[in-house]
């Protein structure tokens, strides 16, 4: 009797664990979880899918959309459309920075002359916009609309991404499908963009698989948190699923002085470089690690003034000593126009200091 006791037991426990396993195995019934609500509970974790819902809805009510439409014969910005649009309109995309209506873009969106831009909310409510300040280097602006109790969005770290971390992107896709949301990862950090034709080129861009289409410039590049990591602005057309977005921690650098100046003062050294990784010191068959090696510098330069000549590699300003993690264009934005900087130079074999003055970028 006993014996039969311990089997019933047995065959009980083997029958729980049965069943259960087929509760969660038999097609369908997983599928009819309900995502929604998503609430975040004390010691359950959410799923990758659960949780990138919850931070796309967190960021989305920070998104807005920009608009305007042209007179007859203005030039008009990059993100111009004459697909699916009136004739001369514009679109974009921006994200809300504080409750009362400031609100950053890409400059291309709003670089047009006499344009009446408008700003659409997540609800349809539309505001006319000002213009509060443009930073044309890193094409980045402010605009402002009336009114109140807006949603800011969560900033985040863009120091601290790293490759192959997932992102959204969320924008007016081509115009007409607001608040688009399309994922993707981190592809690369650090590139090298010039938009600028010919002048100082922007090293630290994200890169991004996360489709961006025309109408997203502006737009919030996000992480898992909802926190916005870069702004979402330029597209490689040469290639597939590259897309760039300016990380977020350099908006961050230059929206006190674009509230107050409308612009932004920055310095200029005149040259062009690399930041040396182990292939590019391969290639060059270098000595050494770390630093920036320069290619050119720009007759009556600040640099040119200085004494830096091509083929020179900078591995310190002020005794910062530069890498990856601190580039050579990073560090020199720490300083101002007009400011005296040592920069420890390797040529030739050996290492000495040099005194540069730093320039205005205009």
């Amino acid at each position: 009797m006993n014996n039969f006791k311990i089997m019933t037991r047995k065959n009980i426990l083997a029958l729980v664990l049965i069943v259960g396993g087929l509760f969660f195995a038999v097609s369908g019934i997983a599928d009819n979880i309900k995502l929604n609500p998503i609430k975040p509970t004390a010691k359950v974790a959410l799923t990758d899918e659960q949780q990138g819902v919850l931070a796309v809805r967190t960021a989305k009510a920070s998104v807005v959309n920009i608009v305007g439409v042209t007179p007859p014969n203005t030039k008009a910005g990059k993100d111009a459309l004459s697909v699916n649009l009136p004739p001369q309109s514009i679109a974009g995309t921006g994200f809300v920075l504080e409750k009362d209506g400031l609100i950053a873009t890409n400059y291309h969106v709003i670089e047009s002359e006499g344009v009446n831009y408008s700003v659409v909310l997540a609800d349809g409510t539309t505001y006319p916009a000002k213009i509060v300040g443009i930073d044309k280097f890193d094409d980045i602006a402010l605009i402002k609309i009336e009114a109140n109790n807006l949603i800011p969005a969560k900033l985040g770290d863009s120091n601290a991404l790293e490759t192959g971390q997932s992102v959204f992107a969320i924008g007016n896709s081509l115009g007409k499908y607001q608040n688009s949301v399309t994922r993707g990862v981190v592809s690369g950090l650090s590139r090298a963009i010039d938009e600028n034709q010919g002048g100082p080129t922007n090293h630290n861009w994200i890169q991004t698989d996360a489709a961006i289409n025309v109408g997203n410039s502006g737009g919030p590049l996000i992480n898992m948190a909802g926190e916005v990591v870069g702004m979402n602005t330029l597209i490689d057309l040469t290639g597939q699923s590259l897309g760039f977005a300016i990380p977020i921690n350099t908006i961050k650098d230059t929206i006190g002085q674009l509230k107050a100046f409308g612009t932004v003062s920055r310095p200029y050294l005149g040259i062009q470089f690399v930041t040396i990784d182990p292939v590019f010191k391969l290639k060059q068959n270098l000595n050494i690690s770390d630093g920036a090696f320069i290619l050119s510098v720009a007759s009556g330069s600040a640099a040119d003034a200085g004494g830096l000549k091509a083929n020179d590699v900078v591995t310190a300003i002020n005794s910062q000593k530069l890498d990856s993690q601190h580039p050579l264009d990073g560090e020199i934005q720490k300083y101002q126009a007009g400011q005296q900087i040592s920069m420890t130079v390797f040529r030739n074999g050996q290492s000495f200091n040099l005194q540069v003055i730093l320039g205005t970028l205009k």
